[in-house]
């Protein structure tokens, strides 16, 4: 059987898309509700989404076809496709946000004497170019991108540092219970990426330490995240929830800058790279699904779809777009949390069911 990713690839793709759209305006966001607990926000989002990773690694060890196939087998060709259609929702809801907060980054920091809407366009090409193609590209940019990823948020971090009044973080739990769980619950728009390795259940071949290899890299996008959050709120500390956009401010008062310039640049330029493939992806899984709910045989409708309804989004609503975002955060967490956690758990263990019965019959 030939897979189009290997366990390496689907490591660099957890390190190189899962990090990069958490720390745009995400951190102002959860700053807002939990203070300097907005660590232990992330935290909780991050332990759920470690749960449903593990699920579905043992399926992945036990799927001997790909996951849509499994879906089939399981649920019958109509099940399969009304759960495919649930995720084009979600996808299609889960691309607004990042895609929308790129698009005002790059207006409102790299252009902020001439911007214009169409800076947005190129990243509406790259997501429709991208639509194009199959699971083994994502193989690919992920060799590449996760060490750009890497790297640029290694160089914020480390420009930061010297800044950071780490006591500012202290009494751990001093916003309550309530608050923290809140800024979760409205931070799950950005969270549940475990959801896209569901989908590549069957699209790589499971070897022996592919287990340990995946949460490990988990694990290290978990950190990186964590140090990312905890550093931005102990250099800002209580305006933290006034920085919209963290990429850009959490390394630009440093000593470094003040004496050669905007150095922290550098890694912002790195991380914007990469972000920018991160933004698309839930276009292209939406994309990938439209394809086998309507069996659409030209291949570029399916992406002009998916595309067009995201240019919609960004582009026509951009006026709205604090309306949509609240909604998004105040009300849609409850489907984030279904889709992104408990349904991909109660598929993969049903996958794990099925291959243990017909293995005992066997």
């Amino acid at each position: 059987m030939t897979y189009p990713l290997k366990t390496r690839q689907v490591c660099f793709f957890i390190i190189a898309f899962s990090i990069v759209v958490k720390i745009f305006s995400l951190p102002s966001i959860i700053a807002n509700f939990a203070g300097e607990d907005m660590w232990i926000s992330s935290l909780i989002n991050l332990a759920l989404d470690l749960v449903t990773l593990v699920v579905i690694l043992f399926a992945c060890k036990s799927a001997d076809k790909d996951f849509l196939s499994l879906l089939q087998e399981s649920f019958g060709v109509v099940g399969a496709k009304i759960i495919a259609g649930v995720y084009v929702v979600y996808f299609i809801l889960k691309a607004v946000l990042p895609l929308h907060e790129h698009r005002n980054y790059i207006d409102f920091t790299l252009y902020t004497l001439n911007s214009t809407t169409f800076y947005s366009i190129p990243i509406f090409i790259l997501a429709f170019y991208l639509c194009f193609k199959k699971f083994n590209v994502l193989g690919r940019l992920s060799d590449v991108l996760w060490l750009v990823a890497i790297n640029g948020l290694i160089t914020l971090i480390v420009l930061s540092f010297s800044n950071a009044d780490f006591t500012a973080i202290l009494p751990i739990g001093a916003w309550g219970a309530g608050n923290i769980f809140k800024g979760s619950f409205q931070s799950l728009a950005w969270f549940g990426d475990s959801v896209y390795i569901m989908f590549f259940i069957g699209n790589f071949k499971f070897e022996k330490k592919s287990f340990l290899k995946i949460l490990g890299a988990f694990c290290l996008s978990a950190i990186m995240i964590l140090a990312f959050m905890i550093i931005f709120y102990c250099v800002f500390t209580s305006i933290a929830y006034r920085q919209r956009f963290a990429l850009t401010e959490i390394a630009k008062y440093t000593t470094v800058i003040n004496d050669l310039g905007r150095f922290d640049y550098i890694g912002i330029i790195m991380l914007l790279f990469s972000s920018a493939f991160a933004v698309c992806l839930p276009v292209f899984f939406c994309a990938q699904l439209l394809n086998y709910i309507f069996n659409i045989k030209k291949t570029w409708i399916a992406p002009i779809i998916a595309v067009a309804v995201q240019v919609i989004f960004t582009l026509f609503f951009n006026k709205y777009f604090v309306s949509i975002q609240n909604f998004i955060t105040n009300y849609v967490g409850y489907f984030f949390f279904v889709l992104c956690n408990i349904a991909p758990i109660c598929i993969s263990l049903k996958f794990i069911k099925e291959k243990h019965d017909a293995t005992k019959t066997s």
